[in-house]
């Protein structure tokens, strides 16, 4: 399995997560940044924490690419608008994207089947003009748009060494996700 994390500059969260994911599995990893520009290190920050962590890391930051997209099986982005940006320029890949959080987490996938079914139940209301069921599938849909809102790693840049260690936690907690799910669906 290759795997591409994807966030702003690649100089913070997915520098961290490529480098937490090599540390705790045999996946083959990279990143990238939609903004990013090619050759930096990732920030003094950031690699502060991997060291305090343990886990050494080389890093230079790429630029996202139809390459790197080709190579990779499975794209995992720090936040809907990073996966909604890749989906836009590079449609052909869409099924490999996702953000980190909805890949992982099947509560965000039941919330994302149900919010789809109740949109859909809602132009059925609008085609019969029944405005009570509209009403309440409005309500419905609201209320599983909120439980989504929440698909976004914080991003650590230009903050403390903290909230850093703040957003190495948060991403600590998902790969372990990702890893357990990659595990259970490859046996």
């Amino acid at each position: 399995m290759k795997i591409l994390f994807v966030c702003t500059g690649n100089t913070c969260r997915s520098p961290m997560a490529e480098a937490i994911l090599k540390d705790i599995s045999d996946y083959e990893v990279k990143s990238a940044g939609l903004m990013a520009i090619d050759g930096y290190p990732a920030s003094p920050e950031t690699i502060q924490v991997l060291n305090e962590k343990g886990i050494k890391h080389q890093h230079q930051s790429s630029q996202i690419t139809s390459e790197l997209l080709d190579w990779a099986d499975l794209v995992l982005t720090m936040t809907v608008v990073h996966r909604d940006s890749l989906k836009q320029q590079f449609p052909e890949h869409a099924p490999s994207i996702f953000t980190l959080k909805e890949y992982v987490d099947p509560e965000i996938e039941v919330a994302w089947k149900k919010l789809t079914k109740a949109y859909a139940s809602l132009e059925e209301a609008k085609c019969q003009k029944d405005t009570a069921k509209q009403k309440e599938l409005i309500d419905e849909i609201n209320s599983w748009e909120k439980k989504m809102q929440d698909l976004d790693i914080s991003d650590p840049f230009g903050s403390n060494v903290t909230t850093y260690k703040k957003t190495y936690d948060e991403l600590a907690i998902y790969l372990a996700k990702l890893v357990k799910k990659l595990q259970n669906s490859s046996s």
